[in-house]
Order: structure tokens, then C-alpha cells, then sequence
């Protein structure tokens, strides 16, 4: 059985009570271990006398896999940050994690491994960090997850410590089509919808490996505002990351080093990580409200993922700050739209790069009252003064990618509303990244799929139309287990032309790619008895945005007279596996899914 509300505030008030003291363990005494181990040292390599004397011990936090190209570069930025702390006199202890790639996994079995990954990598970094007595951690960050548990680790053990991008994939270009008008900006999401599309008869098999071909040359995370790069602007607008470090590209091409932007950050992030602990600078000195209300405003700036929700909520958990969903909603809807960004727009993220990064987005936000100026950053500089040299909008000219706070791209609380209703007592999250629903509300007929495998079969087989509501549950943090993300479902929704015209409702998650009429993380979850479960074929779903609502069109009575007949879906994973705990352990998404 899943733990109650009760539990989980009493886990809070203690895991918040433990962190109200920082430790006042001193640099030294923390690496003495370490340094005075002459036989372990020796045997592994190291000089004992060497180590004697050095005062900076840094856990390296490396995510690296040559599985996928989000994370390929990260061993090569593994190299280069251990050189530069030997370089300032430290040394570095590397310290491995999975790394998961999302687009390797959705619309697998395995998909659900994703969300999964988050605590764990967290714990793979305590661990190591702890257990190598090291004082400092640099964590190198990548595919979404990744990025989502770098900070985790920093606020639990609040060592000084500091965030690494390896950088986001270059976008490619083609002639023809749709994906002209975008030049070369175009990105997974492209190839994605692209292939639907041929699949639909929309384009030729010839123009679709055209596509294949051109869009990605390289490395790199998914290359726009989906959830890697909106939780590199996190990491960087809450202050966790030096300035203009989200964006910047892996590479130039599959052939090439890394980028030098990536080389430049490394670099300049290893010597704030001196400054910081020179000044006795701490993760829980930076991660405070203010930077969380940072963060959430500069990625509802850019038409950040839904994702941000359930990470943002876990962060807070270890940083000890008291956040809830209803937080992030509030502070969210008073933000417009400004960036350009794919989904909602054309841009990759390298084109923000090249305008100067999320700095050039912060610095309107600041102009515009809307950051908090003060709030400490890893640069031992609050975000006002490194925003002091960041030009404004004005002075960057003629540019349709950034838009000011004065004439938006969408008013504010026309990107991710927290909903509530009879289908999500707790709540759900609705994506409209910008676009309105004309009609100021959706009414629409169930297609009930207890499976993304089968609502799939169905858009395949043309069984979806206008006005439907796909009702995909039973795929939530319990019951998917691991709140798979349903990108596959929403790409062939859009490469069909069936967009604007078919609402998705789900208990399970999305990417950061999808867009559309969109509600996920319904609370509670299907498989835990939520009155998703109750749902079937040809009962009315209405989404309305207005009035922040998600509702079936059935009575309290008749809900409770269904679910009197309901019983939980059988478990799907092995006993004493990594899901399996998770399973018995995990929140709803309305907490984060924290353990």
C-alpha cells in the first residue's frame, strides 16, 4: 500500500528538522579519511604524499554512457573538470550513474526505468560522495533525469557544490515542407512528427530520410525546451549553474570535441567551485524560496516541460524549502510566454545560445519586476548583478525569438494550469504552452485505454477523431509503474493533423516535445483507486481551463458506484526488483513521486 499524506508530512517535518543546521564539519576533517589512507590510495594509484596535503576533495557526479548521444559527451567533460580541479591543486573522485535517455526508452516497456532513475541517481551520488569523503561535488548533468536529480544530491548533503551541462544537440535543416519555414532550427521533434506524418501518407518515405538525415549532426540532449533543457534553465535561474550554461551546444558534429562553450564551462565552473568554497558558500545559501520562484518563473518564461512539476517539487523536498503544486501554479500563472522556443514555436535552444542563453530571458523578466534580484548565485554574485551586463531586449535588436514582457508571445496562465475536478481530486496539469482552447472549454467523448500500447493500435488504425478524449490510465508512478511518458501518442496525434481537435487525459507524464490539448499527472493515479479508474467509453470529459477544472460528466453516486466494483489492476514487475520498490515507496504526482 502506498504511503498515506499523513507519512509523507511526517517524513517532511523530519527530513526538514534534520536539515535546519548545516553540518560544521570543516573541509578538512571531511577528506581526512581519505587523504590518510597510504595503502588504499597507493594501491589505487594515487601519491600518498601528494594527498596528504591537498585541501579540496571533489566528487565528480558523471553520468556518462556511450548507450545514447545525450550523455556520450559526458566522459570526455569528466576529463576536463578532473584536470581542472588537479590544475587548482584538488583532486577529483568520479563517481558513475545511470543515465536513461528518454528517447531511447518512450513507447517501450521500459519506459517507465525513466522517472525511476531520478532517486536513484541522487542516492548514487550521496553515496559515492559520502562514502569517498569527499567536501565538494561538481555533478555533470545530462538527459532529462539527469538533470532533474543533479541538484538533489547537493541540497541532501549541502557540500559546496556546482551543476554541469554537456550541452543540448545542434539543430539540422531541410528545403521542403513545413520544416523550411523553421531553417536551421529543426530537432527530434521534427523528425518525430515527421515520421507520423509519412506513416499517415502526409509526406513521402524519400522526404521523411531527408529529415532523418538532416536533423541532428551531432550529440546532445533533445534540442529545444523539452525536459532537459528546461531543467538546465532551472538549474541555471535558480543559480545552481554559472550564467549562459544551460544552452549552450554538446558539439559541433558526431566528429568533433565537444563544444568549446563546454570546455569554457568546465573550466569557469571548477573555479567557482573554489570561490564557493573559499567563502563557505552552501546549496541551501542558494537554493532558498527566492531561487525556487526564480526558476519557476524563467521556465514558464520559455514554455518549459510539465516535468518541471514533479522535479521541482522533489528538489525542494531536499532543500528543505516548502513548495507545493499549488505554489508553482500560482507563481506560474502571473508569467507570460516570451521565448520562441519549440514546441509552441519554431527555435531550437541553440538559437537562444547564440543570443545570449537564458540570461538575455532573465534579464527581461528582472527589468520587469518579476525575478528576485537578490537571490545568491554559484558566481558568489546575486542574480541582479549577473544580469548588470546582459543586454536587454532593446539593445539586441530585431529578433522574433525573445519576446518582451510588455508584448508576449501568450499572456500569462496560457501555458501549464494546475487543474482540479471529479477525475483529479488531488490534480492534474494541463499544457496549452501558449495556445488558447477557442472554444473556452472541451467536451469530448472517452476512448478509455488502460495501456499506451493500445491507445496507440487505436490512432493507428484511425479509430481516433475530432472531439475525441484519449483516456489512457493505470500508467501513472504506481501503475506503470514509473509515469511512462506518453510523447509517442501525442507525435501521432499531430502528425495526423488531429492535434487542436483530440484531447489526451492521462494518470502517466509527458515530454517536453508534446504538444496539443494535453492533461497529465491526474492525481490519484488509476491504479491506486482514483476516479480515473472509473471511466468508460462514451462518458463525457470536460476540460475547462477557466475554471482550472477536469471533470466526467457523472455523479458522485455513480462514481462511487463503479469504483465499488473496481480492483486494483495485478502487478506487472518482478518481486524485489528496482520497480517493485518503487512501487511500495513512491508519492503521487502531486508530491513529486519522491520516495
Amino acid at each position: 500500500m502506498a504511503p498515506s499524506l499523513a507519512w509523507w508530512a511526517a517524513a517532511d517535518r523530519a527530513n526538514m528538522s534534520a536539515m535546519a543546521e548545516p553540518t560544521a564539519t570543516t573541509p578538512d576533517e571531511k577528506t581526512r579519511y581519505w587523504r590518510t589512507s597510504r595503502v588504499e590510495l597507493r594501491a589505487a594509484g594515487f601519491d600518498p604524499d601528494r594527498a596528504r596535503n591537498l585541501g579540496l576533495v571533489v566528487t565528480v557526479a558523471s553520468s556518462y554512457t556511450n548507450a545514447h548521444r545525450c550523455n556520450n559527451r559526458v566522459g570526455r567533460i569528466t576529463d576536463l573538470v578532473l584536470d581542472a580541479v588537479a590544475e587548482a591543486g584538488g583532486q577529483g573522485l568520479v563517481v558513475g550513474t545511470p543515465a536513461v535517455s528518454d528517447a531511447l526508452t518512450q513507447g517501450t516497456p521500459n519506459a517507465g526505468y525513466s522517472l525511476v532513475s531520478r532517486d536513484l541517481i541522487a542516492d548514487c551520488i550521496e553515496v559515492g560522495h559520502r562514502a569517498h569523503h569527499a567536501n565538494a561535488l561538481v555533478v555533470i548533468s545530462g538527459c532529462d533525469k539527469v538533470g532533474a536529480a543533479a541538484m538533489m544530491p547537493l541540497a541532501r548533503t549541502n557540500d559546496p557544490g556546482i551543476v554541469v551541462y554537456p550541452g543540448t544537440s545542434s539543430p539540422g535543416s531541410v528545403d521542403f515542407g513545413p520544416w523550411a519555414a523553421k531553417g536551421n532550427n529543426l530537432t527530434i521533434l521534427d523528425y518525430a512528427e515527421a515520421r507520423a506524418a509519412e506513416e499517415a501518407g502526409r509526406i513521402s518515405p524519400g522526404e521523411l530520410a531527408q529529415i532523418e538525415r538532416c536533423i541532428m549532426p551531432g550529440s546532445g540532449t533533445c534540442g529545444a525546451m523539452f525536459t532537459a533543457n528546461t531543467m538546465s534553465s532551472i538549474t541555471e535561474a535558480m543559480g545552481m549553474m554559472l550564467p549562459r550554461g544551460a544552452s549552450h551546444p554538446a558539439d559541433v558534429d558526431a566528429a568533433s570535441d565537444v563544444h568549446d562553450d563546454v570546455k569554457a564551462h568546465a573550466a569557469a565552473s571548477v573555479a567557482a567551485l573554489h570561490h564557493l568554497v573559499a567563502e563557505g558558500i552552501r546549496p541551501r545559501d542558494i537554493m532558498t524560496r527566492h531561487a525556487f520562484e526564480n526558476a519557476i518563473t524563467t521556465a514558464y518564461a520559455l514554455g518549459g516541460s510539465t516535468n518541471l512539476y514533479l522535479h521541482l517539487l522533489a528538489i525542494a523536498r531536499e532543500a528543505g524549502v516548502v513548495l507545493t503544486i499549488e505554489d508553482i501554479n500560482s507563481i506560474g500563472a502571473r508569467v507570460p510566454l516570451l521565448a520562441n522556443l519549440q514546441p509552441h514555436g519554431p527555435y531550437a535552444m541553440v538559437a537562444l545560445h547564440q543570443l545570449g542563453g537564458v540570461p538575455v530571458v532573465m534579464r527581461e523578466l528582472l527589468d520587469a519586476g518579476l525575478l528576485h534580484g537578490d537571490a545568491l548565485t554559484v558566481t558568489g554574485r546575486t542574480v541582479a548583478e549577473n544580469l548588470a551586463g546582459v543586454p536587454t531586449l532593446a539593445e539586441l535588436g530585431d529578433q522574433d525569438l525573445v519576446r518582451p514582457v510588455a508584448d508576449p508571445l501568450a499572456p500569462g496562465g496560457n501555458h501549464i494550469t494546475v487543474l482540479h475536478g471529479n477525475l483529479a481530486p488531488e490534480s492534474c496539469v494541463l499544457k496549452l504552452s501558449g495556445k488558447t482552447l477557442e472554444r473556452g472549454q472541451f467536451r469530448g467523448r472517452a476512448r478509455v485505454f488502460d495501456s499506451e500500447a493500445a491507445a496507440m493500435a487505436a490512432i493507428r488504425a484511425s479509430e481516433i477523431v475530432a472531439g475525441d478524449v484519449v483516456v489512457v490510465r493505470n500508467v501513472g508512478p504506481a501503475g506503470g509503474p514509473g509515469m511512462p511518458e506518453m510523447v509517442m501518442l501525442t507525435i501521432q496525434l499531430q502528425g495526423r493533423g488531429l492535434g487542436a481537435d483530440v484531447a489526451l487525459i492521462t494518470d502517466g507524464r509527458f515530454s517536453g516535445v508534446s504538444h496539443g490539448i494535453l492533461i497529465g499527472h491526474i492525481s490519484p493515479e488509476a491504479a491506486r483507486g482514483g476516479p480515473l479508474a472509473a471511466v468508460r467509453d462514451g462518458d463525457t470529459i470536460v476540460i475547462d481551463p477557466g475554471n482550472r477544472s477536469l471533470d466526467v460528466d457523472l455523479t458522485d453516486a455513480e462514481i462511487a458506484e463503479r469504483m465499488a466494483a473496481w480492483s486494483p489492476p495485478p502487478s506487472t514487475v518482478a518481486p524485489g526488483s528496482v520497480r517493485d520498490k518503487y512501487v511500495r515507496l513512491v508519492s503521487s504526482a502531486h508530491y513529486g513521486c519522491v520516495q
